[in-house]
């Protein structure tokens, strides 16, 4: 169950939210837990962050959009 949960946290991690740096000083908290409801609790957590961080991504991109290409082109 640890191994499992460990995994599944580095595949969450691996999101463009997280950093590299973030990502390498996460691996040694990560790789000493033993506790698998605590991986599951990170794992949680990074799985809203990076929820957000789409949710701002996707806000920043509505307010790029300029006129439409072609006046029959509706988006």
């Amino acid at each position: 169950m640890v191994s499992s949960a460990r995994r599944n946290l580095r595949e969450v991690l691996n999101h463009p939210a997280f950093s590299p740096e973030r990502r390498q000083k996460a691996e040694p908290l990560l790789s000493a837990c033993t506790d698998a409801a605590q991986l599951l609790r990170w794992k949680l957590l990074a799985l809203q962050e990076s929820e957000a961080w789409e949710d701002a991504q996707l806000a920043r991109e509505d307010q790029e959009l300029g006129p439409a290409a072609h006046p029959d082109y509706l988006y």
